[in-house]
């Protein structure tokens, strides 16, 4: 699980020398929408000479690829599926393109749920083999739906709590909407705890500079992990199965969602 995916465009090549310097836990080097017709062949082949040159073991690596309809998806995958990387992110991604994907890759998959058909077909999709987790295209979904972005985000309600679910009932991840604004900081910060709040294991950006909110947002907090510990602890001491503890009662749900907390306190080296 990581709390935060950066995107960044393949034919950039100061940005990909730098991937693992802005502190993502991953990065998705995007060969579809900041790469235009002209430049796929080149962003092709600078990413495979760079990183069959490097190897970033602290940072997981996707490449978001051309959607099944593109005249570059094969070539997409087929350059790059030998390459040091965790697997693809699906643009437009639907049950039947990720089979197309299926057949020729063995890599973990991450479809973006950017369409009406996909929001109704959510199940179909997450139920997919090799599926990594479920990230919500916003920008796309919205200008299909002929509706405005807002911050509140109350447009997109119904879609963020069906791919919580989701993904939560196939135990995979769920990631959230890039934020677009990136001189808004104090909105990055509300829009990601909005996501936390509902259910969102981690967020996507589009922008450097926000991957410290994502990550301080979708971390447990130092008094989730200082009560989580506690709660351990009396557990570990306790023979009757439940306990109180400063007068809540705390029962094997509690004491499990400690444990998770501690698990990502400590994969994230806050402990």
């Amino acid at each position: 699980m990581s709390r935060s995916y950066l995107f960044i465009p393949g034919n950039t090549p100061s940005m990909l020398q730098n991937l693992d310097v802005f502190e993502s836990d991953a990065v998705i080097i995007d060969f579809e929408d900041s790469v235009l017709t002209y430049d796929k062949d080149a962003a092709r082949i600078l990413v495979k000479e760079f990183l069959s040159k490097f190897n970033f073991k602290e940072t997981e690596i996707y490449i978001r690829i051309n959607d099944s309809e593109s005249p570059f998806f094969k070539e997409d995958v087929l350059l790059t599926n030998d390459l040091p990387i965790s697997g693809y992110v699906l643009p437009k991604a639907l049950p039947n393109s990720i089979d197309q994907l299926l057949e020729i890759t063995d890599k973990l998959i991450i479809p973006i749920i950017e369409s009406p058909m996909a929001v109704l077909r959510l199940e179909d999709i997450a139920s997919k083999k090799q599926i990594q987790g479920l990230l919500l295209g916003a920008e796309d979904l919205t200008k299909e739906l002929n509706i405005n972005r807002t911050l509140e985000g109350n447009e997109i309600l119904y879609t963020r709590s069906k791919i919580v679910l989701t993904c939560n009932a196939y135990n995979i991840d769920s990631i959230d909407t890039p934020f677009t604004d990136k001189e808004d900081e104090e909105g990055i910060y509300t829009d990601s705890k909005n996501a936390r709040n509902l259910g969102f294991t981690s967020k996507s950006c589009i922008h450097p500079s926000h991957v410290d909110a994502i990550n301080e947002t979708f971390s447990p907090s130092p008094e989730d992990i200082k009560q989580s510990l506690r709660i351990i602890k009396k557990a570990e001491n306790n023979t009757k199965g439940a306990f109180s503890l400063d007068g809540k009662m705390v029962d094997v749900p509690i004491i499990e969602k400690a444990k998770k907390v501690i698990e990502e306190a400590k994969k994230y080296n806050l402990l």
